[in-house]
């Protein structure tokens, strides 16, 4: 059977989506703030979870082939340059955590006529 698609379909799926919800926010709980800081702790533990995996395996590869001591990774220090882009990285994944705060703060800040645009995602 062959699928066929007609031309509302194809409308629809070259329209972008959109990044932000129009209109009311489904709550889950009660209190001002409960949502948005569950929110930014599931950020934060996507987050933490990739970076966990991939220390995991650094760690292992390393202990297989014996190329670093324990000791030498409590007493490395970074280059200028390998520090300020650490830092940069930083400032990044703060921002990605506090995507939703910043989000609901620009939207109270806006009439629900005129929806604000997103803010950028970093």
């Amino acid at each position: 059977m062959r699928a066929t698609s007609n031309s509302k379909d194809k409308n629809k799926a070259d329209k972008p989506l959109r990044y932000s919800v129009k209109g009311k926010r489904m709550r889950f709980f009660e209190s001002q703030g409960v949502d948005e800081l569950v929110s930014i702790c599931m950020g934060l533990a996507q987050e933490l979870w990739v970076y966990k995996e991939k220390q995991a395996v650094i760690e292992d590869l390393l202990n297989q082939k014996n190329i670093i001591l324990d000791k030498e990774l409590e007493q490395h220090s970074f280059s200028e340059e390998s520090r300020l882009s650490l830092d940069n990285q930083r400032q990044e994944f703060i921002d990605r955590i506090f995507f939703t705060l910043r989000e609901e703060a620009e939207s109270l800040q806006h009439s629900s006529k005129n929806e604000p645009d997103p803010p950028s995602m970093p």
